[in-house]
């Protein structure tokens, strides 16, 4: 603006301020778009990586539960095989009394009668 003291701006003062107003607020415009668009990509950057890290740590806690899982399952089968063989051997030895029994019944004198013939003693006492 070219005034001086003693005289009044005129319109074509007023519109060359006005005039270079606008330049300058489009300028101060652009300056910020261009600073928006820079934070908006800054925080989609780290947004994006943030996303990265927890599907990681999300991805690395599916695989160490997986783990755990199948430990866990390792050791209930573990168990039930232990159990089974537990329960055979019962089997086993509880049928094998109840044949045998009889038949040990039946020998018992024998058996008595030899045991104290190697020892020694004798069994009509």
């Amino acid at each position: 603006m070219t005034t001086t003291p003693d005289r009044e701006p005129t319109l074509a003062d007023v519109v060359e301020q006005i005039i270079a107003l606008r330049g300058d607020l489009g300028q101060n415009r652009q300056e910020l778009n261009d600073k928006l668009e820079q934070s908006r990509q800054e925080l989609n950057d780290k947004l994006e990586q943030s996303r990265q890290e927890l599907n990681d740590k999300l991805e690395q806690s599916r695989q160490e539960l997986k783990s755990e899982v199948e430990r866990w399952d390792e050791r209930f089968f573990q168990f039930q095989r232990d159990n089974l063989t537990t329960a055979r051997t019962i089997i086993i030895t509880a049928g094998s009394v109840v044949i045998l029994s009889p038949v040990l019944q039946a020998f018992a004198p024998a058996i008595q009668t030899v045991v104290s013939r190697l020892v020694g003693v004798d069994v009509a006492q």
